[in-house]
């Protein structure tokens, strides 16, 4: 099945660079659309060998992309120590619910990028602004999956480990835990795509360096083929950590799927 599956993915994949490829004309017949606006796909790949030999605008291809990895990853770091303890919480206490939850409701349907210059206001034009954007886009999204993980667990497993004797502390670790895992794992997948996404909004905040802010300065200057190898990069990225998260859940939740 596994073999299968890999197999539509690369027919999937195939047939839209045969879409583009015949957009484009490959040299072939006259391109269906102009190469300013949709370069080929050799044209892009050429376009990328020359970004990793010569960089873009000075710095090299893998230190825009450190740049971004960076960002992303402490603001993901830090929705993952705080806002899935604090979404657990709000799904075993009432009282924790009612207090942290409308705040982050409130928040969660705000277009980040319209905090964007109260960010540069509060916190300048560093690198904390830049996270923070991040971190707004993706906190309510693992803390509400966590919260909702953990109540929809059933009352039954957990009035059964109670009448076996056991403390709020194993029924937290081996029953709580464990069945809200898959919802938890859920949200953290979600929020990788808008993590990603929401990198075009943190480095469009007074930087020269990043993956997203390479395809933005790009579009100024209508270089589609250097914008296209920036999302192309971004695409790549999101998949590769979508793969990585789907990979430690089968791992830590290897038995989901699997009951009954």
């Amino acid at each position: 099945m596994r073999r299968r599956d890999l197999g539509l993915n690369g027919l999937s994949f195939g047939f839209l660079f045969l879409l583009w490829f015949g957009a484009t004309g490959f040299g072939f017949w006259k391109p269906l659309t102009d190469p300013l606006f949709l370069p080929s796909p050799v044209t892009v790949a050429r376009t990328f060998v020359d970004l990793l030999v010569n960089g873009y605008q000075g710095k090299t291809l893998g230190f825009h992309l450190m740049m971004s990895l960076l960002r992303f990853g402490v603001a993901f770091a830090v929705c993952i120590v705080i806002a899935i303890p604090l979404g657990l919480l709000m799904g075993m206490w009432e009282t924790m619910k009612s207090l942290v939850d409308p705040p982050i409701e409130i928040i969660r349907p705000i277009p980040k990028l319209a905090l964007l210059p109260l960010l540069i206001i509060w916190f300048g034009i560093g690198e904390v602004a830049k996270v923070l954007v991040i971190v707004l886009a993706i906190f309510p999204i693992m803390s509400i999956s966590a919260m909702q993980a953990v109540r929809s667990v059933s009352k039954r497993k957990i009035q059964a480990a109670y009448s076996l004797g056991a403390s709020n502390r194993i029924v937290f670790l081996r029953v709580l835990l464990p069945a809200s895992l898959p919802g938890i794992f859920t949200g953290i997948r979600v929020s990788i795509g808008i993590g990603v996404t929401m990198l075009v909004g943190a480095e469009m905040i007074a930087t020269r360096n990043g993956i997203a802010w390479m395809a933005l300065a790009a579009s100024d200057f209508l270089l589609s083929n250097v914008v296209l190898v920036g999302v192309g990069i971004m695409a790549l990225m999101g998949f590769i950590l979508d793969q990585i998260a789907r990979a430690f859940e089968n791992w830590f939740v290897h038995w989901s799927g699997k009951e009954g």
